[in-house]
């Protein structure tokens, strides 16, 4: 909306408030004459001032978008379509994977199904930071590091109820291929909170750690790697 419309409906507003407060005014003096069916004829013409209170909220509300870091025409990198690539790529080869997990200081390991391993990684798809109802609260900033030869994407949220808090995506400098994608996401239920820390290496292997905290309760934690293709 412009500046000169956010002028109007402020202007409107403003009339409306000084309009109500004279017919306040003239429903203190009067009130005693008014009988009980003019009442309801005085509240059918407040009734009639309600679309401007519900212009002003708009108003408000669509300024407070346009504060939002993202708009609808930014774009973000596809992280969506490169796990749908991983997981056909790993379902459609005849590799041998293998699921390590460690909770309360024991560790195991076992040979796991492709529909097991789909299941896994199903949790990297839960949430997708392009979907249009919530791509606006997310932030996005680029930058190179020399040090590992790639270019990171970064996005962060504004808004502390969403899931996924933060997500990192590492593209090769030379090759401007994916290398990793690092996921930070937060689930509440009911009284529990369940922190993880989700990481996919192309072509090789993820892992989910998982902190689960509960009120009155001892944190625990369980950590999962599913490796397909051991090339470190």
């Amino acid at each position: 909306m412009s500046q000169g419309q956010l002028l109007l409906y402020s202007l409107g507003c403003v009339a409306l408030l000084y309009v109500l407060s004279l017919f306040h005014s003239l429903f203190q003096s009067a009130f005693h004459l008014l009988k009980c069916s003019r009442g309801n004829t005085v509240l059918g013409i407040l009734f009639l001032f309600c679309p401007y209170f519900f212009s002003c909220n708009e108003a408000n509300n669509e300024a407070a978008e346009n504060k939002l870091p993202s708009a609808d025409s930014s774009v973000f990198y596809p992280v969506q379509q490169y796990f749908y690539n991983e997981i056909k790529i790993v379902e459609n080869s005849p590799t041998t994977i293998t699921m390590f997990t460690e909770s309360a200081g024991k560790g195991d390991s076992s040979i796991i199904t492709k529909e097991q391993f789909a299941q896994l990684a199903k949790l990297f798809l839960e949430n997708n930071i392009a979907d249009q109802a919530i791509k606006k609260y997310y932030r996005e900033s680029v930058f190179q590091d020399e040090t590992t030869g790639s270019y990171t994407f970064n996005y962060s949220t504004v808004n502390n109820s969403l899931p996924v808090q933060s997500l990192q995506v590492l593209i090769d400098i030379k090759t401007r291929e994916v290398k990793r994608v690092f996921i930070s996401q937060i689930k509440t239920k009911g009284d529990s909170v369940t922190s993880q820390k989700l990481g996919w290496k192309t072509g090789n292997s993820f892992y989910i750690n998982s902190s689960l905290q509960v009120p009155a309760d001892k944190e625990t934690t369980k950590q999962i790697t599913v490796v397909w293709m051991d090339n470190n």
